[in-house]
């Protein structure tokens, strides 16, 4: 029964790695991220680096990579500078094992602010969670939450989430470091044809579309294959998708 288990459980993880290989989007990956935690009660994601003390709402915004969070919830914690008083952040910061927010609610050191924000939470259906605080190879501290109105939090739960935020978030920031390679090389021209192949145009049908000659379309997209080290141009095609530049 033991062996069954065991077994059972590697085929999950090999399943949600060879999935999420396949995945090349930052929302794409949220949700299957929730879908392989579903069964513990998760409906709600939310996944970035730590931002510093004080800085400005959208410049916490630009922290967040994985975000499944309710639109009027995360406008209220952002621009109220919530995340400043959230006792999951200081958890986080002080690089504590996977935790339930249950566990927060009984908590000693937790103040009044803290309480305040956790209270709001509950208003958009997330007072119930576990984070997984993470570090990324360059130091920065990083929280994975799954939020629910029902969390399990179960031992085997907690280790079956930390599990899937570390492969989701080391996923998350390849395709994140991807598209940020692709489209600083990518000029808006090569993006624009590299999009119209990707919908099965020709080169001629591209020139038209453009205004431009059948040459000028063929040398975009001899640079496209150039800068995204692609064969040809279904290599090209499947490098800019999996680069997030073209959906």
């Amino acid at each position: 029964m033991k062996h069954n288990a065991i077994s059972e459980g590697l085929d999950k993880t090999l399943s949600f790695l060879s999935e999420i290989k396949q995945i090349n989007t930052l929302p794409e990956l949220t949700t299957a991220a929730a879908r392989a935690t579903a069964e513990y009660g998760v409906k709600r994601i939310l996944a970035g680096y730590i931002p510093r003390s004080g800085m400005l709402p959208n410049d916490q915004l630009r922290h967040v990579l994985l975000a499944d969070w309710p639109e009027q919830w995360a406008d209220i914690y952002f621009h109220n500078g919530f995340l400043f008083h959230d006792p999951t952040i200081r958890r986080v910061l002080n690089a504590s094992p996977t935790f339930s927010w249950s566990e927060l609610s009984k908590a000693p050191d937790v103040v009044r602010n803290e309480r305040l924000v956790m209270d709001r939470a509950k208003d958009f259906h997330l007072g119930n969670g576990c984070t997984v605080p993470l570090v990324a190879l360059d130091g920065r501290k990083v929280g994975f939450s799954f939020a629910g109105a029902e969390i399990d939090d179960a031992p085997d739960a907690k280790g079956v989430m930390t599990l899937i935020a570390t492969f989701a978030f080391g996923r998350a920031i390849e395709l994140q470091t991807n598209a940020a390679r692709a489209s600083a090389h990518l000029t808006p021209r090569e993006r624009e044809v590299i999009a119209w192949i990707s919908a099965g145009k020709t080169d001629w049908e591209i020139s038209k579309i453009l205004g431009v000659s059948e040459a000028a379309i063929a040398k975009h997209i001899f640079n496209v294959r150039m800068k995204l080290g692609a064969m040809n141009r279904a290599h090209a095609v499947a490098e800019a998708f999996r680069a997030g530049l073209i959906t």
